[in-house]
């Protein structure tokens, strides 16, 4: 049964990431602020689904956009799974994380399977892409609209 782990409401604290660890998770909203190809800059949501190995912390006193040091250091985390895969969890944006069941982290791996085995192409027509048969492997990050394995 879906349990919260982290609600968008609460701030994420060291505890919480910790938590995870060895359990199914599941990270619907990620928001990261990202550059795009022209410079600009825009919000992605940079979700996630798998089962976490361990994670690492980082404090950071450095502005680097302004070239100095902060009187408060920033707290980043960054969570690995099984799969290989890292993610770094927002501390600026919205940040949702649920924990899943064997049953229900299959079922999300099977539905997201389904809706990228058919993507158009560039003449519009569909085509069926292969993909993995191991769910526990798997990493899916949707970045804008384009999702990344």
């Amino acid at each position: 049964m879906t349990q919260m782990i982290k609600a968008k409401s609460e701030p994420l604290t060291e505890d919480i990431v910790a938590s995870m660890i060895g359990k199914y998770v599941h990270a619907p909203t990620n928001i990261h602020e990202v550059q795009t190809p022209t410079g600009a800059t825009t919000k992605a949501n940079v979700w996630f689904a798998g089962i976490v190995a361990g994670y690492e912390k980082a404090v950071i006193g450095f502005n680097y956009e302004e070239g100095e040091f902060s009187e408060q250091p920033q707290t980043f985390y960054n969570v690995h799974l099984t799969d290989g895969m890292g993610y770094i969890l927002t501390t600026a944006f919205e940040l949702e994380i649920l924990e899943l069941s064997k049953e229900e982290f299959n079922k999300l791996i099977e539905e997201k399977k389904e809706e990228e085995a058919l993507v158009a192409d560039n003449n519009g027509e569909a085509r069926e892409l292969p993909l993995s048969d191991d769910a526990d492997a798997v990493g899916l990050t949707k970045l804008d609209d384009m999702t990344c394995m």
